[in-house]
């Protein structure tokens, strides 16, 4: 195999793996290409074509080349829509916004590369097969992604199968991490077979073995839990619950002080009509409230025109808090926190929370200290300051006390928070987001099969409103609840109907509590396969020389 074939190789390798995740192509549809997830199957054989090109690398150095070039592929067509706000509402040119989008995508794809060379080290000096490395490497990236220079781990593996529910149970156990150990596994099987078949390598009995009990283990798995959590939703009791979709696009809800009035008018009607139909609680989108409020408000009663109290249902008002405060050079500055309110039927607040985990170059700007050239990529937007607690907020129904799990926007993408989360039992977790950010594009989906993902996590519903979409409520199983609001007007020069109107999602939320096995031990698994990747690298770098040739063999 020559060596431009193997790179050919890696990057479709790469393009099949992302294949395999919630797709949208502007050019032919504003929507999901595949809303079913038939395509998830693709995320068990993708990465064959990448691996082959691995075992034929001529050393550790073209090993991580490939690496980088397989995962240049999948994450350039999963992220693609990172440009967007770039260019739609920071004013930048395509040229540099194509550079931001490369720059992230390449320390996305170098965790890939981390992968591919660690594995292929263990396998060239070791003489193990690919399958018993893999696996292991892949999620010890994973969770490096997680946390490194603040995290970004969008596109994990584990969230190709997000929309199938049986194989997604697996993360009540083990996390997201253990879906894509598991994905990483069969796809370095099916390689090895490749190889022996077509090259007349050793055949990989032993991790066939390993595989099919895998896949056995967690189909049995998933299908029992799958119908347990099933019932209990049934049996669960419920909370009536509203969730209103502005669908607003992002250039007008940058300018909330020119629009308020405008924006309040697609949003309260529809919090009155759901308090009207029953609601217990009723979630806006996040930012919703189209002006800056103090921190220390005590009410919103009267804060704008129409604004009064309700009948009966609380309210969580996405906002942002604005608190000035001296500089060093003495004068005031504002310091902004990006926020929900949590509101009583008489509007009066009882709690507070800010967002946690803040977006890199959107919310703030990471070693702005030693590079002060470096700015968030929508320059308008003034900083913010991230919240210091995870608590959960609380309000009375009927007597009985619900709690809840704020998580805003950024927070539901880590793991580790809807755990923090969970730990506290909350009766459900919350999700107030705005994806008209990505325009149309295949963020508000991707992030869809993330909050689904947290949900089979934690064992719990998820309320998510969106400022135009996807807003859904996800059951504790994972599955997507009838009703869900599909993505509304964020690009007006796309939208079917840009004066679309705002929406109302109603529905009796299923309560569950308790703790699965991921809550209780987190993420011992991502933390145990670190842990063997670098024993594993630490062997091979120890042993000098070793087999020339690695094999898929048992």
């Amino acid at each position: 195999m020559s060596r431009p074939v193997r790179f050919l190789l890696a990057g479709l390798g790469g393009l099949l793996e992302a294949m395999a995740f919630p797709l949208v192509v502007p050019q032919l549809s504003l929507r999901s290409l595949d809303p079913s997830g038939h395509l998830e199957l693709l995320a068990w054989v993708g990465l064959v074509p990448a691996f082959l090109a691995l075992e034929a690398a001529e050393g550790a150095g073209e090993a991580f080349l490939l690496g980088l070039t397989a995962g240049l592929a999948a994450f350039y067509a999963l992220i693609y829509w990172v440009s967007h706000a770039m260019t739609a509402f920071g004013g930048l040119s395509a040229g540099v916004a194509f550079v931001g989008l490369s720059l992230l995508v390449l320390y996305m794809a170098f965790h890939w590369a981390l992968a591919c060379s660690g594995a292929f080290t263990v396998r060239r000096r070791l003489g193990w097969p690919s399958w018993v490395a893999l696996p292991v490497f892949w999620v010890a990236s994973e969770l490096l992604r997680n946390h490194l220079f603040s995290g970004f781990p969008w596109g994990n593996l584990g969230y190709s199968q997000a929309r199938h529910p049986t194989v997604a149970q697996l993360a009540a156990l083990v996390g997201v991490y253990g879906i894509a150990a598991l994905v990483v596994l069969v796809n370095a099987v099916l390689s090895g077979w490749w190889s022996a078949l077509r090259v007349g390598t050793a055949r990989p009995w032993a991790g066939t073995v390993v595989a099919a009990l895998a896949l056995a283990g967690t189909w049995s798995y998933g299908a029992v839990h799958l119908a347990r959590v099933r019932r209990e939703v049934a049996a669960a009791p419920r909370l009536r619950v509203g969730v209103v979709q502005a669908n607003i696009n992002q250039s007008i809800k940058n300018e909330g002080r020119r629009h308020g009035d405008a924006i309040l008018a697609r949003l309260w009607p529809l919090t009155v009509e759901a308090d009207r139909q029953g609601a217990d609680l009723v979630a806006w989108p996040e930012a919703a409230w189209p002006w800056g409020v103090p921190p220390d408000t005590r009410t919103f009663d009267g804060a704008a025109p129409g604004v009064t109290p309700l009948s009966r249902a609380h309210l969580l008002l996405g906002a942002s808090t604005v608190r000035w405060v001296p500089s060093p050079a003495g004068a005031r500055v504002p310091e902004l926190q990006n926020s929900v309110f949590l509101l009583a039927p008489d509007l009066g607040v009882l709690g507070r929370y800010a967002k946690y985990h803040l977006v890199p170059y959107g919310e703030y700007v990471p070693l702005r200290e030693w590079l002060p050239f470096l700015r968030t990529v929508v320059p308008d937007l003034a900083t913010a300051m991230p919240g210091g607690r995870l608590e959960v907020m609380g309000f009375e129904v009927q007597g009985r006390r619900i709690t809840f799990a704020p998580m805003i926007c950024f927070d539901a993408i880590f793991p580790e928070i809807g755990r923090a989360f969970a730990l506290q039992e909350p009766d459900f977790l919350v999700n107030p987001t705005n994806d008209a950010w990505y325009g149309y594009s295949s963020g508000p989906y991707q992030f869809l099969t993330i909050v689904q993902m947290r949900a089979v996590e934690t064992g719990r519903s998820v309320v998510r409103p969106a400022y135009s979409g996807v807003s859904a409520i996800v059951l504790p199983t994972g599955e997507v609840a009838p009703g869900a609001l599909e993505v509304g007007p964020v690009d007006p020069e796309l939208a079917p109907d840009p004066d679309e109107p705002p929406r109302l999602l109603l529905a009796d939320l299923p309560i569950l509590r308790g703790q699965t096995l991921y809550t209780t031990f987190g993420d011992l698994f991502a933390w145990s396969c670190a842990a063997a990747a670098a024993v594993q690298l630490a062997l091979a770098l120890a042993r000098r020389g070793g087999p020339s040739t690695g094999s898929g063999g048992a």
